[in-house]
């Protein structure tokens, strides 16, 4: 009766230490796993403020794109509108439309953050409705990117032959004290070529800042969405 006794106690001593024993796992695994959730949480918040300042920095550069843009086609609508306004020389074209600007700044957005969600598999992290809205965003700034190129580069290949006409464009300002050089280069003969290069050259640069301007504009729309649900996310 007493070694019943004796092994009865040692059976629930020894249920007791497994229990204990069992006990003490499933706290270390829980303890663990609520680590691992803080340094996930972490990990996300730390994203969150990224692609918050990569998206506010493709915000700048849109706005200042976009007045860059309109002020440019401003100076060509001006130069267009007054065909119909007068009568105009050919040396009147050619002053007037040699004073636009050929240069076109080029596209550039902050990708680097969504890229590294992509290549490190975090991309997960995201909640689906912020994730699906990265990577459409990022999908239409790589289209803005090439169809941007491919207008650019139409008006690239006029502008070569602008260089073959006026070796220059600031020659015909440095031969005005050149006189007998003016007179050996006469470029008034090319005056003709070089109006039509000029339009040509103008004509793909609106059409390729009109473009981008849509563009530009749904892009900035997209991007404010974005950053209000990622900020929404941060609070929580």
């Amino acid at each position: 009766m007493i070694k019943e006794n004796r092994a009865s106690k040692y059976l629930l001593y020894a249920i007791g230490e497994i229990i204990l024993v069992v006990i003490g796992i499933l706290i270390a695994l829980s303890i663990n796993n609520w680590n691992e959730k803080q340094k996930l949480n972490a990990k996300k918040q730390d994203y969150y403020v990224q692609l918050i300042d990569d998206l506010k920095s493709d915000i700048k550069f849109s706005k200042d794109y976009l007045e860059e843009s309109s002020a440019y086609l401003k100076e060509y609508e001006s130069y267009t509108d007054g065909y119909h306004k007068d009568v105009l020389t050919p040396n009147q074209v050619y002053e007037q439309i040699s004073k636009l600007d050929l240069e076109t700044t080029p596209l550039t957005f902050n990708t680097s953050t969504i890229e590294s969600l992509q290549s490190t598999g975090d991309i997960g992290l995201i909640p689906s409705n912020i994730r699906n809205r990265l990577v459409d965003l990022k999908r239409l700034q790589a289209l803005t990117i090439k169809r941007f190129e491919d207008t650019d580069n139409g008006k690239s290949d006029i502008t070569q032959n602008l260089s073959l006409l006026l070796g220059s464009t600031t020659l015909p300002k440095r031969l005005l004290n050149q006189p007998k050089l003016k007179d050996f280069l006469n470029i008034d003969e090319n005056l003709k070529k070089l109006i039509l290069v000029y339009e040509g050259i103008h004509r793909w640069k609106s059409i390729s800042l009109n473009e981008t301007k849509e563009r530009l504009e749904e892009m900035q729309k997209e991007i404010n969405t974005i950053m209000e649900l990622i900020n929404t996310e941060l609070k929580t």
